[in-house]
């Protein structure tokens, strides 16, 4: 594999490894991970990796150090045995997941748009379930201008900019579930200086999860009617979305088709597989920004992320990995069939 590593001054460096394949050209997969991790400065040295049962404990152990492991197992497994059947592979990984702030847009571009298939190296869910739909993700701030005066002696001169924006955010976040799948979470609010001063600005940030683009844009509009209707007149309202939107991860016919597959894969290597919808975010959006067939949750199984209680079970590391070879191996399956052997596969024993 050939490896290329992108220096970053502010952030982390990204990673991208290319291997070429001995089948058809066109084929070309894409493996995609992170290497940060949500945990402050020190919290390895802090909390080592531990061992207790089939479990490994440790920051970011699951979120996704061991999923990467796995990922390198599975390739390694494919070079050992000399089977490349496809016409490229391309491995990236970013230091910018778990953040607000991209910077790996243009390289997101590179590895996926002539892509026909990716697979996304976020662990397995608690239950064992990869993830073929995810919810789409963006975020929001509501900002309320108002007029600031004595709150004692001339109350009325003032427009209280936080009065305005607590009724603007109950109207806002009613709406949600409105449509199937969709959310509003108000997850931060600020305003005013002080007490005694009629506040004269304030602001909310809300999260908004959708299973459809035009879910989003409809609930946009249904907030441009709701924002006409104030309740201290004079504040002027501002509502702006942030840069970075994540796209719906869609269960399309040929997604289903992989997953299919893979639940094929899985029962030849003895175990079953069920695959999910789940609300969280991944960098499986970029894929379904540019239209590439994507399966997620692909690591080992595992749980607690982003807590002190991180884990990640031990026995579910060969036989992902194995999946994941397997996934790797097998064309972009065609409509009507998952993979050859499905007939076959669907008799093999299953875990319990």
């Amino acid at each position: 594999m050939e490896v290329t590593i992108i220096e970053r001054q502010e952030w982390g460096n990204d990673l991208l490894g290319t291997l070429h394949g001995q089948g058809d050209r066109d084929d070309i997969v894409v493996l995609l991970a992170h290497s940060d991790t949500v945990y402050p400065v020190g919290s390895a040295a802090a909390r080592p990796l531990r061992r207790e049962g089939n479990r490994l404990y440790a920051p970011g152990v699951c979120d996704m150090k061991g999923c990467i492991l796995a990922a390198l197992y599975a390739l390694e497994a494919l070079q050992v045995l000399n089977y490349r059947p496809f016409g490229e592979l391309r491995f990236l990984c970013v230091s910018d997941e778990e953040i607000n702030v991209r910077h790996c847009d243009d390289l997101m571009e590179q590895v996926l748009h002539d892509a026909r298939r990716a697979f996304v190296l976020e662990a397995a869910r608690a239950n064992g379930a990869i993830v073929s739909a995810r919810k789409g993700n963006a975020g929001y701030t509501l900002r309320a201008y108002g007029r600031a005066a004595h709150a004692g002696v001339e109350p009325e001169k003032g427009r209280n900019a936080i009065i305005e924006l607590a009724h603007q955010v109950l109207q806002l976040a009613s709406l949600s579930g409105w449509c199937e799948g969709l959310t509003i979470t108000p997850g931060l609010i600020s305003g005013g200086s002080a007490t005694n001063v009629v506040p004269d600005y304030a602001e909310a940030r809300f999260d908004l999860r959708f299973l459809r683009l035009e879910d989003k844009e409809a609930t946009e509009a249904r907030w441009r009617i709701l924002l006409q209707q104030q309740r201290v007149p004079g504040v002027r309202l501002e509502l702006e979305e942030d840069p970075h939107l994540k796209h719906p991860l869609v269960c399309t016919p040929i997604t289903q088709r992989m997953a299919e597959q893979a639940q094929a894969i899985a029962a030849m290597l003895g175990f079953s597989l069920e695959h999910v919808l789940t609300g969280g975010a991944s960098d499986a959006s970029y894929a379904a920004l540019y239209g590439v067939p994507t399966l997620d949750g692909l690591g080992p199984i595992g749980g607690n992320d982003h807590s002190p209680d991180e884990y990640l079970l031990l026995d579910s590391v060969a036989p992902r990995s194995a999946l994941l070879a397997g996934l790797i191996a097998s064309p972009l399956p065609a409509e009507g069939r998952a993979t050859a052997s499905v007939e076959e596969s669907a008799a093999a024993p299953r875990a319990r």
